[in-house]
């Protein structure tokens, strides 16, 4: 299936050989790794170094999704002319993994992280800074609430900084999440303050902010679930 020689569908009803290499092995919807069902050859023009289409099924059956495989020149000057696969479309990015704690503390803040980091996998880099302290901001201030259940209203109000301070108690989330806040603050200002830090950094800190939240909650789930006093007396 990697290397083979067959007929193009043109836009006129027409068809031209193609010679094409490579071939997709994994469903671009689902992200499962398949052997797709193939449907057809397509390019839209006549002219030999146009790019060729195949259109695909996904063999998934959670899935059954369409999608084109999409092929570039790789040599025009030979006939038939030779395409290699590029990749396939549309490409839906994959949910970013995030601990079940935390994204039924924060369901806000799991939708705003998800869709910055469509937006960014879409090519959208100046907005996924922007989105990214957005979800950060959701995420502690649901945290803190929670942590701090008669202070929900002053935690609503106040600015991601003061809240962090004054609100958050461990240690390992506050150190990491008020780092987080400076430079997603940095995303949104005209001038920054990090020069030598950039959105990878912003996307660990901000995993490390999760990972430190979702200790504390563990932590806390088992301590209430096996109390000390339970253990008096076993053997």
């Amino acid at each position: 299936m990697n290397d083979r020689q067959l007929q193009a569908s043109i836009a006129t009803q027409a068809t031209r050989a193609v010679y094409l290499s490579g071939y997709p092995d994994e469903c671009p919807r689902c992200h499962t790794k398949v052997v797709p069902r193939y449907l057809g050859t397509f390019t839209g023009m006549l002219s030999p170094d146009s790019h060729v289409e195949e259109a695909f099924q996904c063999t998934n059956a959670k899935c059954g999704g369409l999608f084109i495989g999409i092929y570039r020149p790789s040599n025009i000057g030979v006939n038939p002319p030779r395409y290699q696969f590029l990749g396939s479309t549309p490409l839906e990015p994959r949910k970013p993994e995030v601990p079940q704690s935390v994204s039924e503390l924060s369901p806000v803040f799991f939708e705003t992280y998800s869709q910055a980091l469509v937006g960014e996998s879409l090519g959208l880099t100046q907005l996924t800074g922007i989105g990214l302290r957005k979800a950060l901001e959701f995420l502690v201030k649901d945290f803190a609430s929670k942590e701090n259940p008669s202070a929900q209203a002053e935690i609503a109000q106040k600015a991601l900084g003061r809240c962090i301070n004054d609100y958050i108690a461990d240690p390992n989330v506050k150190g990491m999440a008020k780092r987080a806040a400076w430079l997603g603050n940095d995303e949104t200002h005209y001038l920054r303050k990090w020069d030598n830090k950039d959105i990878s950094d912003l996307k660990i800190l901000l995993k490390l902010t999760i990972n430190g939240i979702e200790n504390v909650l563990l932590t806390k789930k088992f301590i209430a679930e096996m109390p000390e006093g339970k253990s008096e007396g076993a053997r």
